[in-house]
């Protein structure tokens, strides 16, 4: 193999990356010598695999003569896939990426990027109309689509409907986040007369940057723009960080349990106890949540879409998020292309994707299904997949950029020093700006951009 011009992390990385990849266990040449054609798909979720898997057998009945072989490489799976790309020998056919690690596989040159682009496939087939297209945004740059969103992630707020009645509050009716945050001086505060808090209307985290960016996201906001340009300096980030530091300096909210956020299972006792009576809940989460507390709270939790920020606003945003990718050492992209379209355009495979994790797809269609406007007993009857694919067609944009992770790695110190009181919230984000820039400039006088 050839070593590419720009090559963005130097020869001496490279060395090393072509010595990880074969002690990883991977061979040039050939992968397999089946009489078979080989389709190779890695994943990192436990979930997903057991869902590939178990569906892999139909694909395979319809193309005779191809054999998938599904990997899981759990956490290790991005650094292998990222070792196999730079070294341009060793990559899967197929691969879904994390939303908080993809842009790790877009810097150096736009044509030296592993993955294929997408959309003169989807463009031509018409797919990109039928999907929530703010859907695509985490996996585009530089108007190139490399890849197909699995999922997506809208957002709702989970409360106990019955500890906000016994305030006299009716949650349902609450339309922006300042109405909120009224209510939530009513169901919060010092219950025993000790002098300290004993419920909280909100759980967020003051010690990430997640519950904040998703309240960005929403405002229309970001670290990003299309452009790729940064803008985590925008005053309205500022206005929602202040905000959010307000939350916690007024009793509304509080800190999560543990070092987990809202999957530590503190937290979910936190919750059945009462402290705390609301949550941001993506789609993803609620059958997490319904794990650790039901049976005893079936029907105490409802769901509604997020307050707006302004009257007639948005009413939800985006947390997490994954894609496949089809790798540039595929060797038969058509067959490659027709198992994306099996396993995340397959209307079977998302009514069975919900039933197993309650994630809603992107492809609208689907969306008629009755399987996502069924009761549920755990939220008082209430239809919460209508919930969700309503708000669906509301999801926000999340931009993309090469840099995302030094950025987040640097913006949960910001939001926790800017709720603690320690730099104000306007300081804070020019500062993580400047810090972004930085990084930014400083790899492309070595080549990297």
């Amino acid at each position: 193999t050839q070593m590419r011009d720009g090559f963005p992390l130097g020869k001496g990385p490279l060395v090393m990356i072509v010595m990880f990849v074969v002690a990883s266990g991977f061979v040039l040449g050939p992968r397999d010598k089946s009489d078979k054609e080989i389709l190779e798909f890695w994943v990192f979720a436990a979930t997903h695999y057991d869902e590939y898997k178990a569906r892999e057998a139909l694909f395979e009945e319809a193309h005779p003569g191809v054999d998938v072989r599904i990997t899981n490489f759990g956490g290790t799976m991005h650094d292998k896939l990222l070792a196999s790309l730079l070294a341009d020998f060793g990559a899967p056919d197929l691969a879904e990426v994390e939303i908080t690690s993809i842009g790790r596989f877009l810097k150096g040159r736009i044509e030296h990027v592993g993955f294929q682009d997408l959309r003169p496939r989807l463009e031509a087939e018409g797919w990109l109309e039928k999907h929530v297209q703010a859907r695509f945004a985490p996996w585009s740059f530089q108007g190139h689509i490399f890849g197909l969103p699995h999922d997506l992630h809208p957002v709702v707020l989970l409360y106990r409907d019955d500890l906000f009645r016994e305030a006299g509050v009716d949650l349902s009716q609450v339309e922006t986040w300042d109405e909120f945050v009224e209510a939530g001086r009513k169901v919060g505060g010092d219950l025993n007369g000790d002098g300290r808090a004993d419920r909280y209307a909100l759980g967020l985290s003051r010690r990430t940057h997640g519950d904040m960016f998703v309240l960005l996201l929403q405002r229309g906001g970001g670290m990003f723009d299309a452009d790729g340009d940064i803008v985590i300096d925008d005053p309205i980030a500022a206005d929602t960080l202040e905000f959010y530091r307000r939350l916690f300096d007024d009793g509304i909210a509080r800190d999560y349990a543990g070092t987990g956020g809202f999957t530590e299972p503190a937290t979910f006792s936190l919750m059945r106890d009462g402290v705390i009576c609301s949550v941001l809940s993506p789609d993803w989460y609620v059958g997490i949540l319904k794990k650790y507390t039901s049976p005893e709270m079936d029907g105490k939790w409802r769901a509604m879409g997020l307050p707006a920020w302004t009257p007639g606003g948005r009413r939800t945003t985006t947390m997490g998020g994954t894609m496949v990718g089809m790798t540039k050492q595929c060797e038969n992209p058509d067959l490659a292309w027709e198992f994306m379209k099996f396993s995340y355009f397959d209307t079977a495979a998302l009514v069975n994707r919900y039933e197993q994790t309650r994630i809603i797809p992107p492809l609208k269609e689907a969306f008629a299904n009755p399987v996502f406007h069924e009761p549920d007993a755990f939220l008082g009857e209430q239809r919460l997949g209508t919930l969700f694919t309503e708000l669906a067609l509301q999801l926000p944009p999340r931009y993309q950029n090469p840099y995302w992770s030094e950025a987040a790695d640097i913006f949960d110190e910001v939001v926790l020093n800017a709720v603690d009181g320690r730099v104000a919230p306007n300081e804070a984000l020019e500062g993580l700006a400047r810090q972004v820039e930085k990084i930014m400039a400083e790899d492309r006088l070595s080549g990297g951009l």
